[in-house]
């Protein structure tokens, strides 16, 4: 069962926007219980003015795990669940978020996984506006009623923590006014690893 909700990936680099018709992305990155570093994936797949778009992966991660601490370096909050937010500059138009990856240890070697079912959380930037896309948390499944599935690979929670995450956000973000919320309810997808809640 695990082999087929997860298959091997290759971890992907954020690229920094350059266009000059831009929005900001908000969302926040977080561990809860455990700290576990994870990646979730996004792309653009349009723009507004119908031009092709590059092929471009960018990437929501969560470096959880500091180098000489097993915890988040300098979090946004912290206790049972830690984290941080981020507000993101990109290029105005159509976006998803359709993969995850994280790595771990087979057999003493260490090796990577992302989703073996695809999905898309579609989100949309507009020029000189922000979308808040909610809360991209990794939690451990040993001890839920998830381990039967995923054993120890652990599962993820996308939700919607706009009133911790967009206050934050405006602290370090002035210009932050009127903010589209656009959480996508993980629950459609029917993927043991991705919840809208802990179970």
């Amino acid at each position: 069962m695990f082999a087929s909700l997860f298959l091997a990936s290759a971890p992907q680099a954020q690229q920094p926007a350059t266009a000059a018709d831009e929005g900001l992305l908000v969302y926040s990155v977080s561990t809860i219980r455990i700290a576990m570093n994870f990646s979730f994936q996004y792309r653009q797949t349009a723009s507004f003015s119908g031009e092709p778009v590059p092929e471009r992966v960018r990437s929501i991660e969560c470096r959880c795990v500091g180098i000489f601490r097993a915890q988040m370096a300098n979090p946004d909050f912290a206790g049972r669940e830690t984290g941080k937010v981020f507000v993101v500059r990109l290029p105005a138009g159509q976006y998803e978020v359709f993969d995850f990856g994280f790595g771990g240890t087979v057999a003493g070697m260490g090796t990577s996984w992302s989703s073996g079912t695809r999905f898309s959380m579609p989100f949309t930037i507009r020029p000189g506006q922000a979308t808040y896309i909610g809360n991209f948390a990794r939690a451990p499944s040993l001890g839920t009623p998830l381990e039967g599935q995923l054993g120890a690979a652990g599962f993820f929670v996308v939700s919607d923590k706009s009133e911790r995450d967009l206050a934050i956000a405006r602290s370090r973000e002035s210009t932050l006014s009127d903010i589209d919320e656009q959480v996508t309810d993980v629950e459609q997808f029917s993927h043991a690893a991705l919840r809208s809640a802990e179970p």
